[in-house]
């Protein structure tokens, strides 16, 4: 079984002003650089990374671990969905991967996402037919792991259904956690400034 990591990185983060999230600084590198150290140190066979034509930067930083793909498309995916379309595209055409295989997903903005967190979903993937969804505590993160054979059903999903819904609609085992391993993202300044402090401080 070989899983598939996607990380769906071309979104503008509104809501962090003139920052850009993904580049800020964090453990004397950049979030994206620790989520990447982090999908690279896993038992994940790949990871594609899936970044706007206009964010250079980002583009350069992904560029620095080799065990990514890079996927740029011309046009700017319209949503998470779109990215991760773009995602399966890229495994389908680059490796060929076949039933036995998965593919996983968490968004880009997890500095706190370990290897060993996606280990553990990866061996909990292991002979399973089921989408696996860590809990942690009472709430469910990531990362998500889909058997390749739900592929198809992510083209088919209508347009105002996200990626997400496949759990509402398809077997699901959960993979309870403690919830202090829960791997928070950065959607504000207030977040990242929160994110770190806890980290500083560990």
């Amino acid at each position: 079984m070989n899983c598939f990591g996607i990380i769906p990185a071309a979104g503008r983060s509104l809501r962090m002003g003139a920052q850009h999230k993904l580049l800020l600084s964090w453990s004397n590198t950049t979030v994206i650089d620790q989520v990447l150290r982090a999908w690279t140190e896993s038992m994940a066979e790949r990871v594609v990374v899936i970044v706007r034509q206009d964010d250079v930067q980002l583009q350069e930083a992904c560029r620095r671990w080799p065990t990514s793909d890079l996927v740029i498309p011309e046009d700017a995916p319209q949503d998470m969905k779109g990215s991760i379309q773009l995602g399966l595209q890229h495994i389908a055409a680059a490796y060929d991967p076949d039933e036995s295989d998965r593919w996983m997903v968490a968004p880009a903005d997890l500095p706190t996402l370990t290897a060993e967190l996606i280990n553990r979903v990866i061996e909990a993937s292991r002979d399973s037919e089921s989408v696996i969804v860590p809990r942690f505590g009472d709430r469910r993160g990531h990362p998500v792991s889909f058997p390749w054979s739900l592929v198809p059903d992510v083209f088919n999903l209508g347009a105002e259904q996200g990626v997400n819904s496949l759990t509402a609609e398809r077997p699901v085992q959960w993979l309870d956690l403690a919830g202090d391993e829960y791997p928070d993202d950065i959607d504000t300044p207030a977040d990242y400034t929160r994110l770190r402090m806890e980290q500083d401080s560990s």
